[in-house]
């Protein structure tokens, strides 16, 4: 999946145990992991273990396909995190989330990775609409998904407790009939 000419050419890869390699580096900056339930990992080993197990797709009791992808910026031969799509086959919903490593925060990369797989998710699966949770101290990406027209449906206080701290989130979702 590409990005359209006269931005950054970004490329996300379906993931695979192979990027291991590549993203670990990328991956284990612990600013990542602030405001989710997850730290870094802890080897190139583990990851590519976890990687190999997302390949391997949801469960077959669940209504659901997992979609993973590493984002490559050609630009400057790297890779800068993940995407990742759950997507509901009951229902054509889709909740997103994304990883990247600090140093590209904030120079519209993430927003330029997910309006790359949203539109692609639209156009090969038919998603009819999209949700991503979002710790509410998340700023930046609270600003992320508000810029790319999700808006805040739910509030789920204590949805989860992590680091110490129970983890307040926003619910955003976007409808495809708004694009």
């Amino acid at each position: 999946m590409r990005n359209k000419p006269g931005n950054k050419l970004l490329i996300l890869e379906p993931l695979k145990k192979e990027h291991a390699s590549k993203l670990y580096p990328v991956l284990k900056d612990p600013m990542i992991y602030s405001y989710i339930p997850e730290d870094p990992p802890i080897s190139e080993v583990a990851l590519a273990e976890k990687f190999d197990s997302l390949t391997q797709g949801a469960p077959n009791h669940l209504s659901e396909l997992w979609l993973n992808y590493a984002i490559y910026m050609s630009d400057f031969s790297q890779y800068i995190g993940t995407l990742q799509a759950t997507i509901n086959t009951d229902n054509s919903k889709a909740t997103i989330a994304y990883l990247l490593n600090s140093k590209y925060w904030g120079k519209g990369y993430a927003r330029q990775a997910v309006s790359i797989m949203i539109k692609n998710l639209i156009k090969e699966h038919g998603i009819v609409e999209f949700e991503s949770c979002i710790d509410i101290r998340n700023t930046r990406s609270l600003k992320l998904v508000k810029q790319l027209g999700f808006k805040c449906t739910d509030y789920k206080e204590n949805s989860d407790f992590f680091k110490g701290k129970p983890s307040h989130e926003y619910v955003y979702t976007m409808r495809t009939d708004h694009l």
